[in-house]
């Protein structure tokens, strides 16, 4: 991939595979792994932010003085917020929750999340952090940005397929429904 001859090794593999129809259908069936299982480490966006809290303002309507903003090394994302004072209005606060699940959540129509569709990689819930998977613990800051890069090389392939599996699923929902 990183020399440039995957997607022309992709493509004339493909080629291959559907002029050999003999090799498919009398060609031995190995049952047993060619290699040893070696893990593959991914990347996390969003591992290394930058928090600061913005001078203080004259008082906000909602009492809010101060403005906190942070910014995600490797997307360059920004976010700010300004400190809410006491709300009665407390559905405000489960917003980012609610749109964390929206966006970690496989769609059954394109088999992807949303996150991954943005950002090439899945995105590390706070459950794997409290209870660590392989990839928490195999995490490696300094190879993070080089695996990430390296996602971002499949990332239209990811969309296309997402793409391809969304206009299926909207084919088979208007033939159930006609």
């Amino acid at each position: 991939m990183r020399q440039g001859y995957y997607w022309q090794i992709s493509r004339d593999t493909t080629e291959i595979i559907k002029t050999c129809d003999a090799c498919q259908q009398h060609g031995t069936v190995q049952h047993l792994p060619k290699y040893d299982l070696i893990s593959v480490s991914s990347g996390w966006p969003f591992c290394k932010w930058a928090i600061d809290i913005v001078r203080s303002f004259p008082r906000s309507m909602g009492n809010a003085r101060y403005q906190v903003v942070a910014i995600e090394f490797f997307t360059k994302w920004v976010e700010a917020k300004d400190r809410m004072g006491l709300s009665k209005k407390i559905w405000v606060h489960e917003v980012p929750y609610v749109l964390w699940a929206h966006l970690t959540t496989p769609k059954r129509s394109t088999g992807e999340t949303p996150f991954s569709l943005v950002y090439s990689t899945e995105a590390v819930i706070p459950a794997e952090i409290l209870i660590p998977t392989n990839r928490v613990l195999a995490f490696d800051i300094e190879s993070n940005s080089s695996v990430l890069r390296e996602n971002l090389n499949f990332l239209e392939e990811r969309r296309i397929m997402a793409a391809i599996r969304q206009a299926d699923n909207k084919q088979r929902q208007a033939k159930y429904y006609k």
